[in-house]
């Protein structure tokens, strides 16, 4: 599991662990966020302090509830490899129907897969 090593948050490091874990670069996160990357460097070197606004832009972007910012876990495990982390970054938040069609398409593309002699 991912942790948050004490009681306090560490906003900073916060916003960068999510973000290297869904395999973004900082160009990638203050885009989808509308931030410039140099106001992104320094929110997570903990030089500036982001308002609760654009914390929310980041955890759109990042498509983690605000809460769940501050949550001392995700659940996301290290054990994985990079993609499968992307993967489920993506998938954790969609409501239910939503989850339901990316299963499908997942096993469809499986079954695709597992027939095809090479990829």
């Amino acid at each position: 599991m991912v942790m948050i090593k004490n009681n306090n948050c560490n906003i900073g490091n916060r916003i960068k662990e999510l973000r290297t874990e869904q395999g973004l670069s900082q160009e990638q996160l203050a885009l989808s966020s509308g931030i410039t990357t140099t106001y992104l460097g320094l929110l997570e070197r903990n030089l500036k302090n982001p308002t609760v606004k654009v914390l929310e832009q980041i955890c759109t972007a990042l498509h983690i509830d605000l809460s769940s910012f501050f949550e001392s876990s995700l659940q996301i495990s290290h054990t994985y490899d990079p993609y499968t982390t992307q993967i489920l970054a993506q998938v954790i938040n969609r409501n239910e129907p939503e989850k339901q069609l990316i299963l499908k398409l997942v096993k469809d593309l499986t079954r695709y897969f597992d027939n095809v002699s090479t990829f």
